[in-house]
């Protein structure tokens, strides 16, 4: 099941209140190293508050992660026929791991396409670095995310916010069909991108 995750990085990577104070030092630590980099590529600075207690979830089901970037890349290829139910993962579409390889260059939608964790601020690219833990992860910006999310509701969907929050609870089960979870996704994203941009905070896949 997949989750967007609002709030500090401090407060998703602790295992506790104690390791979440302990943590913060060195998210900050990391942040500042992760804007020298985003400036290298033409983006403007990133700031959030690590001792906020914002804490948000939303739940995009066992299938509305796949389906929803799916959908997006197939609303820029008139050429492919959409497929009925979601795939168990994203590599086996062939169209899909060729444009992975490319990083989604070339798609209006690269930041939702690519990125797992995305952070206040602007900046056009996803850039690849390690997260605080480590891990290697795509990073955005929630802003460029927003916008993105929002030309692929226009393009596509035309929904107002009240039918995109009646898909709050269409199904999005394993394998399940392709649009239902495409729209379950996309409500559940786009609620946690809401939430991270009013309260300037990270925002997370898990």
């Amino acid at each position: 099941m997949a989750r967007a995750i609002v709030g500090p990085l401090s407060r998703f990577f602790g295992k506790d209140e104690e390791d979440v104070v302990r943590l913060r030092a060195g998210v900050e630590a990391w942040r500042v190293d992760l804007v020298s980099s985003v400036a290298e590529q033409g983006g403007g600075q990133s700031a959030w508050d690590e001792a906020s207690e914002v804490a948000f979830e939303s739940d995009l089901g066992e299938s509305g992660w796949i389906g929803l970037r799916l959908f997006a890349f197939y609303a820029e290829r008139s050429d492919l026929e959409w497929p009925d139910t979601v795939p168990a993962l994203l590599e086996l579409d062939a169209g899909w791991r060729q444009a992975a390889d490319d990083k989604f260059s070339k798609s209006l939608y690269g930041q939702l396409l690519a990125g797992e964790m995305w952070l206040p601020g602007e900046f056009p690219v996803t850039i690849r670095a390690p997260r605080p833990d480590g891990g290697a992860a795509e990073i955005g910006s929630l802003k460029v995310l927003a916008d993105q999310l929002l030309w692929l509701n226009q393009r596509t969907f035309q929904a107002d916010q009240d039918e995109v929050a009646d898909w709050l609870a269409m199904p999005a089960e394993a394998g399940g069909m392709f649009l239902q979870a495409a729209r379950r996704g996309y409500a559940a994203l786009s609620s946690a991108v809401a939430v991270a941009q009013e309260a300037a905070v990270p925002l997370v896949m898990r």
